[in-house]
């Protein structure tokens, strides 16, 4: 929807919409905010080309992947379908989507620099957020526009954010497993700092105290999003003198290893994939539970968060798009 056509949904003119959209004084809080509501409803991306134009932009945005150096080649598939849903949405703006892969993250910190400096970019997409995310705090200090896939407490998580509601799939993982009768539960989650897995295992613990189910910390493993993790994990909670009954992972790509090890190991098990961020996980014998990701919206909603980034003085937007729970997820042949 263009403005033209957001003012005549409201009766308004199109100066008191473009106005109301850029906080001016002279247009009242309440119709400020009647805009603003009408715009998020009918999905009003504000015009960015012009406005890039006059001010010198590239019209481009930059979605930084994790580094070479860490677990970004298991993830490529998520990564992909995330940036094909946020460029449909940024070229409705004439804005492009460029993915920039970095060797470490010294290599990274090099190439923020020299986006703020050279302009390469607009704006600047992170993902891989961490707790205390020193990239959050540069480009904050530069006012340099950005958005994260992923939470952070770097700003006090004031900044614009999307994210997956990972404090609701350990939640149900719990659940689930309590129903089945199980009750030493066990994690696999998401180390060096990661606010994705930190947000997993509090709310693991949150749901096992609140089922007053027992929580055992060495029923924990750190690791990263990879086959060889999940395979590392359930070698870890086998060699325990007591072992778990059922454990959950964050990805079905950790999922894919411990099914390996559990097969070859012959250690019969359940496994709780937690989200699918692939669809191999859909080919093994016993077909896993867990959450299906929604990659258009994730897309839209980054998309979002970073052109709301980069209007001045606008409030950051945060968003947790709705996951699908899915039993016995089956694979479909295309």
């Amino acid at each position: 929807m263009n403005i033209k056509a957001l003012a005549k949904k409201l009766n308004l003119s199109i100066a008191t919409v473009s106005r109301a959209l850029n906080n001016h004084p002279e247009v009242s809080a309440a119709t400020q905010k009647r805009v603003r509501e009408a715009a998020d409803l009918y999905g009003y991306l504000p015009n960015a080309a012009g406005r890039n134009l006059r001010k010198g932009k590239v019209n481009t945005v930059a979605l930084l992947l994790p580094s070479g150096d860490g677990d970004n080649f298991y993830t490529a598939s998520f990564f992909m379908r995330v940036a094909a849903g946020l460029q449909a949405h940024l070229r409705q703006q004439d804005i492009d989507t460029i993915l920039h892969l970095a060797l470490n993250d010294a290599d990274e910190q090099l190439w923020l620099q020299k986006i703020i400096e050279q302009r390469k970019a607009d704006a600047v997409i992170l993902t891989n957020t961490t707790l205390h995310d020193p990239r959050i705090d540069y480009l904050s200090r530069h006012g340099f526009p950005f958005a994260t896939l992923g939470r952070s407490h770097t700003l006090q998580g004031e900044f614009n954010w999307v994210d997956l509601d990972f404090a609701h799939v350990a939640k149900v993982s719990v659940e689930r497993g309590l129903l089945a009768g199980y009750q030493n539960f066990a994690l696999v989650t998401l180390g060096n700092q990661s606010t994705q897995g930190d947000i997993f295992a509090e709310a693991w613990r949150t749901s096992l105290s609140r089922h007053n189910l027992p929580i055992h910390e060495d029923y924990i493993f750190y690791g990263d999003i990879s086959e060889a993790s999940g395979f590392e994990a359930l070698q870890y909670f086998h060699s325990l003198t007591t072992p778990p009954d059922y454990v959950v992972f964050l990805s079905d790509l950790q999922l894919l290893g411990a099914s390996a090890y559990s097969q070859q190991k012959r250690w019969h098990i359940p496994l709780f994939a937690g989200v699918f961020s692939s669809d191999m996980s859909a080919f093994l014998p016993t077909k896993p539970t867990g959450f299906e990701i929604p990659y258009q919206q994730l897309g839209c909603d980054l998309a979002l968060a970073v052109l709301n980034a980069m209007q001045e003085g606008s409030t950051p937007r945060h968003s947790l798009p709705d996951l699908t729970f899915v039993e016995r997820r089956e694979h479909i042949m295309r």
